[in-house]
């Protein structure tokens, strides 16, 4: 997954980087919560030694893009359905009318998909210092 960007800023070894959404984002909101026209700023390690103002070209390999999306979006979703099905049948179990286990299973799915995104915020900060979730500068964009 390629995208060309805008450095705006370079600290130490660091660079800053505008890119603004185009289109085929869509609406899906994985990008600033869903709000319209807005840009992303991203940070990366300035690697074609880039200046304030120069385009650049930055890549996330599409394997790595998969996998944290899985990560993001895949794990909650199986939380969610393991405490749905689990909650149902587990109140089936301890002889809980049809309602009653609906309820249960209503809960308890909520439960599990908010452990899967508190699981994720606990190892955000080991997955930041993972290099294959960082975006790589590739070359410098002529105008």
């Amino acid at each position: 997954m390629k995208e060309v960007g805008k450095i705006i800023e370079i600290n130490g070894g660091m660079a800053k980087i505008l890119i603004v959404r185009h289109t085929a984002c869509g609406n899906c909101g994985a990008c600033q919560v869903g709000r319209e026209n807005l840009n992303m700023i991203l940070t990366t390690e300035n690697t074609v030694g880039g200046k304030p103002g120069d385009l650049v070209e930055i890549e996330l390999k599409t394997e790595n893009f998969l996998y944290a999306s899985f990560i993001m979006y895949g794990i909650p979703l199986i939380g969610l359905i393991i405490g749905l099905l689990g909650g149902y049948y587990g109140g089936r179990i301890f002889g809980y009318d049809e309602n009653i286990s609906q309820i249960i299973a209503a809960i308890t799915g909520i439960l599990f998909m908010s452990i899967g995104y508190i699981c994720i915020k606990a190892l955000d900060p080991k997955i930041k210092r993972m290099n294959k979730f960082k975006p790589v500068l590739i070359r410098l964009v002529n105008d």
